[in-house]
């Protein structure tokens, strides 16, 4: 499968990481989560689902991938032990660091490739800090939306579904253990609690995610299949570029 784990900044030399930020003007970063998602997915889905699209993105832009780590803002899975949640705070810092990390190598351009619905709000305020300190040009793409847009009836919007079950497919298939997987929520009635949660006029705040799917997750990952899930890995990717060249252009 054609990721690209050379971008990674941490596998790179200093000369040739520099090399790349420094031709591109460009950085990619990468931020995901560690949660539960039942039995058949691991806890660190997001942040594979993350790092994959974003090594796409990177080889495309010809740069490389910073990740803010694995962890990310999700207390709404602690009562599932295993999953790992950082304060908005400590996220939001740890961007602002990276970012100037990456801006003092010569990237003005800095695109964030995340993969959890929990990270968004602070990766804006973070993304806001970093443009004021550090006099980058941040876009946000959230890959997990994009991957619904792009296949709506194929990429379930659930948790621990087809979506992310091809994300995790793409990044590295033998993860994924679907004869492992503990019983779902009823999909309905779980679908039905998660809009509230996700509309974008009025709306409530998640406390727990037993609020939506007693269980901890919901939807049909037996769907995803490998070679399917390649190819929408690279859609995505894709799509990330397309968007961020287009943004780019317009605010010059």
């Amino acid at each position: 499968m054609p990721r690209h784990p050379d971008r990674l900044i941490e596998r790179l030399s200093q000369p040739a990481a520099a090399a790349l930020v420094a031709a591109s003007g460009a950085a990619v970063v990468a931020t995901g989560s560690v949660e539960q998602h039942g039995g058949h997915l691991p806890l660190g889905t997001d942040a594979f689902a993350a790092a994959s699209i974003a090594e796409r993105v990177a080889a495309r832009l010809g740069t490389v991938v910073a990740s803010l780590g694995p962890a990310g803002v999700a207390p709404y899975h602690l009562p599932w032990p295993g999953t790992l949640s950082l304060r908005p705070a400590t996220l939001a810092a740890v961007m602002v660091d990276v970012c100037g990390g990456l801006h003092g190598a010569g990237a003005h351009r800095i695109v964030v490739v995340n993969w959890h619905e929990g990270n968004s709000p602070t990766l804006r305020l973070a993304a806001g800090e970093a443009q004021r300190q550090h006099g980058v040009q941040v876009v946000i793409a959230e890959s997990h939306v994009i991957t619904h847009t792009l296949f709506p009836d194929e990429m379930e919007f659930t948790h621990a579904g087809s979506m992310e079950t091809a994300a995790v497919l793409a990044y590295d298939a033998s993860l994924v253990r679907l004869e492992n997987a503990t019983e779902p929520s009823e999909p309905q009635a779980a679908g039905r609690a998660h809009g509230l949660f996700r509309r974008p006029d009025v709306y409530p705040v998640l406390r727990d995610f037993r609020q939506i799917a007693a269980t901890g997750w919901y939807g049909r990952p037996e769907r995803a299949t490998p070679a399917r899930a390649e190819q929408i890995a690279e859609a995505v990717a894709d799509h990330v570029v397309a968007r961020a060249r287009e943004i780019w252009e317009a605010l010059g």
